[in-house]
This record gives structure tokens, C-alpha cells and sequence, in this order.
């Protein structure tokens, strides 16, 4: 919200401010009937002081946490690389051909190209 406590409102400080009592109802906070009072204030409010006077009694509502890092695609492939490498070394050996090593070979061809027909997959207006 605003720094001055006499500033008035926008329709998105309104929506917050309804969203945070809505957390505090489903938290146990508050009854339903006293939700109701508080929301209609809160959609009545025109001012910061009027919308912070109905939070006085709940406690702040906990900051948004941060997004993970993104991971290292080149962590993914090499797990994978070494996960085939082993697959492909156990059924050579357990068949007694070699050729099953050419598995090891067809995935980490293909292993690099996964993430982008992934995202192909998903974009958004495609087919």
C-alpha cells in the first residue's frame, strides 16, 4: 500500500487487501460473519487507513517466497548420459552382444534435442 496512511486506494490494493482476509478466514482467523464485515469495509475503504485498520488485530501476511533457481539443463543430461551409459553396459553384458551399447549412443543423440520438442509441445497457439 501507500506511504501516506490518508492515500487513496486503488481497485488493486482493494483485491489484495480482500485476498489477504480470505487467507486469514481460511486459516482460522476469522469467522465467516467476521470475513463478511471486513470485506465489505475493505470494498468500501477509500483510503490506506481505512484498509490497514482492518488488519490491526491479524498478523502480516507472510512475504512471497522466491521462484527456485533455474537448473542447469547440462546437470540433467549428464545424469542421464551416465544412467543410459550404465543401462546399455548391464544388458550388454547380460545378453552377451554389444550392440546394446548402441542405445547408449541413440540417447545421447537424442537427449539434447528432448527439451526443445518439450517446449515445442507446450508452446502456446500451436497445434
Amino acid at each position: 500500500m501507500s506511504e501516506l496512511p490518508g492515500a487513496r486506494i486503488s481497485v488493486g490494493e482493494r483485491e489484495r487487501a480482500l485476498r489477504e482476509l480470505a487467507e486469514h478466514l481460511g486459516a482460522g482467523r476469522l469467522t465467516l460473519g467476521d470475513y463478511e464485515d471486513r470485506a465489505g469495509a475493505a470494498t468500501a475503504a477509500t483510503t490506506t487507513a481505512e484498509l490497514a485498520s482492518l488488519f490491526t488485530d491479524l498478523p502480516a501476511a507472510p512475504a512471497p517466497s522466491a521462484p527456485p533457481p533455474p537448473t542447469d539443463p547440462a546437470t540433467g543430461f549428464a545424469v542421464m548420459a551416465g544412467c543410459a551409459a550404465a543401462f546399455a553396459f548391464a544388458l550388454a553384458l547380460a545378453f552377451g552382444g554389444w550392440l546394446w551399447l548402441l542405445l547408449l549412443v541413440v540417447v545421447l543423440v537424442s537427449a539434447p534435442l528432448l527439451p526443445t520438442a518439450l517446449r515445442r509441445r507446450r508452446a502456446p497457439g500451436r497445434p
